[in-house]
């Protein structure tokens, strides 16, 4: 940093005397004047040189000052700052971070990886778990931490102690569920309990808070791979067989509806030949009836006597029955 601040000292040195002193036609009249100024910007540039750093805090991080004398209290925001070049600034992420546990490249994207994933216990068996973990440090506690790691920045606390202890913590949530809730059925469950369990010990351990955990693939053993084709197995026999009684109770029930139309359609046949006979019954009935309120005596007699002119003595029993007498 030192010898950027005097690079850039001594080009504003050299361009001020170049435009001054050396523009051509113009000639050095004042050497001791040109001497004394050349005198005095060094000195400036010497003790800028001796007594102030530039020291840049990337966004999304503050930084732990730090010399010989001890460890500031005060800790800087992000952005360009001037210290004395006896300080030093060690730099800890406070914006969300990621650190991926995986041995598939995909999951890393562009970023550098260890190629690694956590081999963790679940029944009676071991799953490999690909995990991706979002944090941040605390700004508050990143004092403290440096003084309780020997210096150590936010990356370096990261990779040799913060990452072995997410992969400790994850085998202690894996044994509370089985094999099927890490593999597919409750995987949100799984994750806000990894998420949950690490706060609670990042927190008071590294001053690290956890945004999420999240499992991003599973990997069986050949003992827990079986395991789960077999009760992949018995899940698909009782959706198909639940599926079957469900189809054969639809079919019941159809049939049932089926047969009561029949029997309704017949009861509404039968009933309307009923119907049907008893109106003919009946209009036969009226028809007798008036045919019998039709034969009067005097029908009769006037019947009898027609007969008697065509067939001698006759008898008429009904309107039209004539009897023949010999």
């Amino acid at each position: 940093m030192f010898l950027v601040i005097y690079g850039v000292a001594y080009w504003i040195i050299w361009k001020f005397i170049k435009d001054k002193f050396f523009k051509r036609g113009v000639r050095m009249q004042h050497k001791k004047t040109f001497a004394g100024i050349v005198a005095g910007l060094l000195a400036v540039v010497v003790a800028i040189a001796l007594f102030v750093s530039v020291e840049r805090v990337p966004v999304g991080y503050v930084g732990v000052v730090y010399s010989a004398a001890g460890v500031e209290d005060q800790t800087l925001a992000q952005g360009w700052h001037l210290l004395s070049p006896l300080k030093k600034v060690s730099k800890f992420p406070v914006s969300q971070q990621q650190i991926v546990f995986s041995d598939d490249p995909a999951d890393y994207g562009e970023k550098e990886h260890a190629d690694w994933s956590i081999d963790a216990p679940a029944d009676g068996g071991m799953v490999k778990i690909n995990l991706t973990v979002n944090y941040n440090f605390m700004p508050d506690r990143v004092v403290e931490l440096f003084n309780r790691f020997n210096g150590m920045n936010g990356e370096t606390l990261v990779e040799s102690r913060i990452q072995n202890s997410i992969i400790a913590y994850v085998k202690e949530v894996t044994p509370q569920f089985s094999v099927m809730d890490i593999y597919s059925d409750k995987k949100s469950e799984v994750n806000e309990a990894i998420t949950n369990y690490l706060n609670e010990k990042l927190q008071d351990e590294y001053g690290i808070n956890v945004a999420s955990a999240l499992v991003i693939d599973v990997e069986l053993d050949d003992t827990l791979m079986q395991k789960v084709q077999a009760k992949e197995q018995a899940k698909q026999d009782a959706e198909i067989a639940e599926l079957e009684k469900q189809t054969a109770m639809a079919q019941a029930e159809t049939d049932k509806v089926k047969a009561q139309a029949d029997a309704d359609v017949a009861l509404i046949e039968a009933q309307a030949k009923a119907d049907a006979a008893t109106i003919a019954a009946e209009a036969e009935a009226e028809s007798n009836r008036k045919i019998a309120q039709s034969i009067t005596p005097e029908l009769i007699q006037w019947e009898e006597a027609q007969a008697r002119l065509e067939h001698g003595w006759v008898t008429v029993q009904g309107a039209d029955t004539i009897v023949a007498n010999p």
